[in-house]
């Protein structure tokens, strides 16, 4: 195992993956060439039965690993190996070729980004994300052949949260749904350290024996269900500015860029001072986002990430497996 590759994976296993799965694994070969496959027992096959969200994922882990290798002077070249990341996927799946190169000069802003990146489930400050900031996600955004656009309308605003909130509870009565959710989260922060994944209660932003009610106890919470999506609710309060992003979503090859593209407007949020979090039941809920398209008219291509982002106090970390469970 290369000492290098062990770096680069130490500093990129703190990009972010759908439900904290963390489904990446790097093969070495040697200080120069890896591959990097995919753990199909990390996958999502009720609410990603395509792979998509998993496949963008890899891409997230692929550009966090050419952000560390740049702050260390080397390129990192990766070719995409065509992943099936589908629900019938088994084993270690190939998903890119990578190999590391000299660039001569060093680039250490977006490691430091990639290390203070967050996801913020936490209420935000009531602050709408400046112009200049959005402007720049945007470019960002572009760059990859995918548009940003983003609101701070208050309606509408309003109406995005209430949205997502509607979603997720349906879905989480859903039982195939639920258990799949239920398997990455955890109801203690002791469970959460010890499995290295998943949603910790406090990332989550609620007490661990609440959210074992929920989960384990589905049909006895029920008759409450309408008072915990006022409690859920309460957590996104203070949620001025919202976005979605437009592009490229049909092929692995335009789902992997696509996760390319999101690291990098994740790290151009970050150096703004700007948090945010996905909003992805709305997103793989058909109804949710047929009601999203007919409210924004998103045009030819298809919204394949809903988001809130703002000012918030600093949201705890995830966890994050080991190195050694990365790297191989």
């Amino acid at each position: 195992m290369g000492a290098l590759w062990q770096e680069l994976v130490d500093d990129a296993r703190r990009a972010p993956s759908p439900h904290n799965t963390q489904a990446w694994l790097v093969e070495v070969e040697d200080d120069a060439r890896a591959s990097l496959r995919c753990r199909a027992e990390r996958l999502l096959p009720v609410e990603d039965p395509d792979g998509r969200f998993l496949t963008a994922g890899m891409g997230i882990f692929v550009e966090a690993l050419r952000v560390v290798a740049a702050a260390r002077g080397l390129v990192l070249v990766d070719e995409l190996a065509a992943p099936s990341l589908t629900a019938d996927a088994t084993g270690d799946v190939l998903v890119a070729r990578l190999e590391l190169g000299e660039a001569g000069e060093t680039d250490p802003s977006g490691r430091d980004l990639l290390l203070r990146r967050r996801t913020s489930r936490l209420p935000y400050d009531g602050r709408c994300a400046p112009e200049a900031a959005l402007g720049e996600l945007a470019a960002t955004a572009a760059r990859f052949d995918h548009e940003a656009r983003f609101s701070s309308e208050p309606d509408f605003v309003r109406w995005v949260v209430e949205l997502n909130a509607a979603t997720l509870f349906y879905d989480l009565s859903e039982d195939d749904r639920r258990a799949e959710i239920r398997h990455w989260t955890r109801t203690s922060e002791r469970e959460a350290r010890r499995q290295a994944d998943g949603f910790s209660p406090r990332c989550l932003g609620f007490p661990g024996p609440l959210v074992r009610l929920f989960f384990d106890h589905h049909r006895l919470v029920r008759p409450a269900e309408a008072a915990l999506r006022r409690l859920y609710l309460r957590q996104m309060r203070g949620t001025a500015t919202v976005g979605w992003i437009v592009g490229p979503w049909a092929t692995p090859p335009e789902w992997y860029a696509a996760g390319r593209m999101l690291l990098r407007l994740w790290l151009a949020a970050t150096a703004h001072g700007l948090v945010l979090q996905p909003f992805g039941s709305v997103i793989t809920n058909p109804t949710a986002h047929g009601r999203l398209d007919e409210r924004i008219s998103p045009g030819a291509q298809p919204v394949w990430l809903l988001l809130r982002l703002g000012y918030s106090a600093e949201p705890p970390r995830s966890e994050r497996l080991p190195v050694t469970a990365v790297l191989r």
